[in-house]
This record gives structure tokens, sequence and C-alpha cells, in this order.
């Protein structure tokens, strides 16, 4: 049967807890290894839309590690891959015509994300031949593939702004044009202290600022299931960062990156923020999409090439 939100859940709290060693130390080797979801049968292709999301969470918050130059895991791109799978098939009809700029960066995001990917249940003699791949490739290929997360990071703060407003339509639109009036609570937590955006020129008119896009999306648009998961991610932020998750998200990019989280952290935390938002919007139909995206690539698995609409498995 396929994994559900509760098992995955359980898998990468285990790989946290045997990871993570009394007073903040990290030790990633056997004891925490034999948790990667793919070593316990977790098919991203097979789950449900909760273990869909559950996953996301989870993924998330193993590479939300204090002070730790953390590593993305080929667990993470085998979701990744998938997402994109979904959301990038046909039958998704995610994007508007109008906003294929958003669709592309998206497809671009996940390819970055993906770039390098190796198999980890290669044999040797297959290690030894991608290896060769690798050599002979331009020396501008390999330093893109050697820093695709650090490229990943740029690309998916916009991205992940991109799909808040296109969820947030109704609110504003994609040049930060407020269309309706809401309001979100200042920096400082203190009752009562709100921005106001509207239309009126006696409010903000302009909303450009990721968090409080996030905190829009969040408290009037975002699904039950997607809500919960932002919430799970935001506290973990809150948790190493001390203050609220959209605050850290916004000072991430706004401080040009720099801080004590490494690239891989950010690049995994926003991209996975952004994974949650294109997904709400295919909730109802996910289980359709799935089948959908997965007899698309069997059929692809047939062809004698690999063409640039491929995510999934992402080597």
């Amino acid at each position: 049967m396929p994994a559900t939100a509760e098992q995955i859940t359980r898998l990468c709290d285990a790989w946290l807890e045997a990871a993570v060693q009394p007073g903040g130390g990290i030790a990633i080797g056997g004891a925490s290894e034999r948790f990667r979801l793919r070593l316990n049968g977790v098919s991203f292709h097979e789950i449900e839309f909760d273990a869909l999301c559950a996953a996301i969470v989870g993924l998330t918050k193993i590479v939300l590690l204090p002070g730790l130059n953390t590593v993305v895991d080929a667990d993470h791109r085998l979701l990744w891959s998938w997402c994109a799978e979904v959301l990038l098939c046909r039958q998704a009809d995610v994007f508007p015509a109008e906003q294929r700029e958003i669709r592309q960066l998206l497809a671009t995001a996940i390819h970055c994300g993906l770039a390098g990917s190796r198999n980890p249940s290669l044999r040797a003699g297959d290690w030894q031949r991608e290896s060769l791949i690798e050599q002979i490739q331009s020396v501008h290929t390999q330093e893109l593939t050697a820093n695709s997360l650090l490229t990943l990071v740029y690309l998916a703060f916009p991205l992940l702004e991109g799909l808040v407003k296109l969820r947030c339509a109704a609110f504003v639109d994609m040049s930060g044009n407020v269309l309706a009036d809401f309001d979100v609570p200042k920096r400082g937590g203190e009752p009562g202290r709100l921005k106001e955006y509207g239309p009126e020129p006696r409010r903000n008119r302009q909303c450009n600022s990721i968090r409080d896009l996030l905190m829009l999306y969040r408290t009037s648009v975002a699904g039950d299931a997607v809500r919960r998961c932002l919430d799970d991610i935001f506290a973990r932020l809150e948790q190493l960062e001390e203050k609220p998750g959209p605050d850290t998200l916004a000072d991430w990019r706004n401080s040009s990156l720099h801080g004590t989280r490494s690239f891989p952290t950010i690049a995994g935390t926003v991209i996975s923020c952004a994974l949650l938002v294109a997904i709400d919007g295919i909730a109802g139909r996910y289980v359709e999409l799935r089948q959908a995206a997965l007899d698309g690539v069997i059929q692809r698995q047939q062809m004698p090439v690999r063409f640039g609409d491929n995510f999934y498995p992402p080597w």
C-alpha cells in the first residue's frame, strides 16, 4: 500500500531525532540514513495528496538544521521532480496563457534543483560512466551544475512571489497593484498594528513584500491542508530564527541571503513553500492529475531520448 501522511511524518521526524545530537550537533550516517523515504518504500507517484503535503513539510524540516551546511538528498529531488511532473503536465492547466512566464520559471527552477542528480542505487560501473559524462561537458555547464542550489535560491524567491500573486489574484495583480482591501499585522506582533492595503489613496496600493503576500495567502486564500503545512514550516523557521516564518523568508530575500543559513537550506525551504502554493491549486483534482502525469512518464520512458519537459524521475 502507498505510504500515508502519518508514516512519512514519522520517518522524517525519526531522521531528525537520529541526526540532531544533544547540544545541537549533527551526525548524518547509518543511524539517520535508514529513515530516508525512498529506502522505506515511499514512491511519490503513488501517495495521496495529504501524504504529498506531509512529504514536503517533512523534507523541508530536514534541511532546516541550525548552523549546518545541509545536504539536499535524493528524497528532495524525487519529490521536487514529481511535483513538477504533476503541475506541468498538459492536463493540469495550472497557468493561464498570459502567465506562461511563471510556468517557465517553475520548470527552470526545478531543472536547476535537479541538475547533477544521480540515482543513489547506481552500480559502481554506472557511477564511473556518469562521471565521464560530466567530464566531457563544457566548464560552464559543470560550474552551473556544481552551483545549482545557489542558482535555485535566486529563482525560487521570484517563483514563490509569482505563485502567491497568482493564487491571490482577487487581491493583487502580478505587478503588485492592490485590487481589494486586506490587512496584515505589522512586524513586532503588537495587537492592532496593521498594515492596510487597498486601491484607495489612504491605503498601500502596492504589495510586493513576500512577507505580506504570504500572510495574505495563508489567511485568505490557502486551503486547509496547505495552510497547516505552511504553519508547520513557519513554526520551524521561528524556532530556528526566533522570528515569524514569513519575516524570516523576507529577511533572507532582502539581505541578499546573507546570514547563518546555507544556500541548500534556503533553496530547499523556499522551493518547498512555492510547491505547496502551487499544488494547493490542484488539490481537488490531484488523483486525476497524478494518473495523467504517471501515464506521461510511462509513455516517455519508451522513447529513445529524454526531453526538457521530463522531470520524474530526476535521473
